[in-house]
């Protein structure tokens, strides 16, 4: 499912959009170590004739077709499998309460499809069928909004043209599939799996970069169908020193950055013993970080869990790194285990929250290329006690210019800060993280925080 992106955009005025935090229909809890997935690497897909129609959700003249197989042909590709599309005159995606055996993508507008979205503003929602003990699928539909809206209530649509003011459809059908495929949400803000979806006009920029998965996502799909040959995996557990006793810590984002190029590469959240576990990892020398996730988790970040609370008695932890010299080996895991101890399992005062250029800030990624400036925003509390030598990104290529901060405070709002960040012509495509170091030593991440395209 995608739930609008939060934004926020200021110049002479500040307007802020509520992002929605929908529920999911996920079935039956899954054990921690099943992976969700098809049983077969062949997946029959059907296409309703909702989408072969006019359909009031989507711009006339957008490219609904080659919009669904871009999506899929850049999955199969990914997970080694095969996506065979169907037509199909069924409108309905599935009840909750079984399953008739079609995979269907919709965009019909009936009683079935509407009440996937009583809960929440979402582009999108995907229900899986799967065995709770095995984790296999057996059915997976995909129900486009209809009738998708704005925070105030003026109804959109979706394109594939990158018309201001309109959802990139194709971006839409990338993040459903993924989940549809088994994958949950992304906590790297630059991945197709994270949980929200930006205008096209955010930042003054079309919002298509999530149409090609990031390392991220292709690494956790290549994990779940294979084959992981000559690849490597890291798997570990985070927990908790509190008053003598080790404690797991759950839904804890742990990700990886290769160490040449800063580039993330792999992502993973803790389960309720704190175990993690990131496989088809290229062997490659990498930093691992672990950070806390604000609030209640996404029900789909892990496949079948209920939500959990983080930190241990309601406490968060600040977020740090792990290890700087991890080495990821062909046909082999490494282990990687910590304990959160004083300050780092304090409770953290610096909290980026959104990031942005172009006078605007958002939910969703920068977007960049390059041998070219930009201007970054970053907005959250504690952002004020950062110096202009506290702020790096994660690549060796790209660099930010320490005397560009600039901190603007508004009213009821936390402390926005500005920097200029320059890169260079040799950057690869990918995600960068963006790191804050407050003036206490205190370190947060933005994982994924600029893309750039290839």
């Amino acid at each position: 499912m995608r739930r609008p992106n939060s934004k926020l955009a200021f110049l002479a005025l500040l307007l802020f959009v509520t992002a929605v935090y929908p529920s999911s229909h996920e079935l039956e809890p899954l054990a921690a170590d099943r992976q969700t997935k098809w049983a077969s690497k062949t997946i029959r897909i059907s296409i309703s004739s909702s989408l072969t129609s006019t359909a009031p959700g989507i711009k006339p003249g957008s490219d609904v077709a080659g919009a669904i197989r871009r999506a899929l042909d850049s999955w199969a590709t990914a997970a080694n499998i095969s996506l065979i599309t169907l037509s199909s005159n069924q409108q309905s995606i599935s009840p909750t309460s079984g399953g008739d055996g079609i995979s269907l993508i919709t965009i019909a507008p009936t009683p079935e499809n509407l009440a996937a979205f009583t809960e929440g503003n979402n582009t999108a929602r995907t229900r899986l069928f799967f065995d709770a003990e095995t984790g296999l699928i057996t059915e997976a539909d995909i129900v486009i909004n209809p009738f998708p809206y704005s925070s105030d209530g003026n109804p959109l649509q979706f394109s594939t043209d990158g018309t201001r003011g309109t959802y990139d459809l194709e971006s839409t059908l990338a993040h459903e599939i993924g989940h549809l495929l088994g994958l949950g949400h992304s906590s790297v803000i630059g991945s197709t799996m994270q949980a929200s979806q930006g205008l096209n006009g955010t930042y003054g920029l079309t919002a298509i970069t999530e149409r090609s998965l990031s390392d991220v996502d292709r690494v956790a799909i290549q994990d779940a169908y294979g084959p992981c040959t000559s690849l490597g995996s890291v798997d570990g557990r985070i927990q908790n020193s509190v008053d003598g006793r080790l404690l797991p810590v759950n839904v804890a984002h742990v990700w990886l950055e290769d160490s040449s190029s800063g580039r993330v590469v792999g992502s993973v959240r803790t389960d309720s013993t704190g175990a993690f576990r990131i496989g088809c990892l290229p062997p490659a020398t990498y930093r691992a970080m672990v950070e806390y996730l604000d609030g209640l988790a996404d029900p789909l970040a892990l496949t079948g869990a209920a939500a959990f609370k983080l930190g241990i008695g309601g406490r968060a932890f600040r977020s740090v790194e792990i290890n700087s010299q991890l080495q990821i080996v062909s046909e082999k895991s490494t282990t990687l285990n910590f304990v959160l101890v004083p300050p780092q399992n304090s409770k953290p005062l610096l909290n980026p929250r959104l990031v942005g250029t172009n006078g605007e800030l958002s939910t969703v990624p920068v977007p960049a290329n390059s041998d070219t400036k930009l201007i970054v925003y970053v907005s959250g509390e504690g952002l004020d006690q950062i110096p202009g030598n506290g702020l790096s990104i994660s690549s060796p290529l790209i660099t930010v210019d320490a005397s560009s901060l600039t901190l603007q405070r508004f009213a009821n709002s936390p402390p926005i800060i500005s920097f200029e960040v320059t890169l260079g012509a040799n950057v690869p495509p990918g995600d960068y993280s963006i790191r804050l170091q407050s003036n206490s030593g205190e370190v947060a991440f933005l994982p994924g925080g600029i893309t750039i395209g290839s």
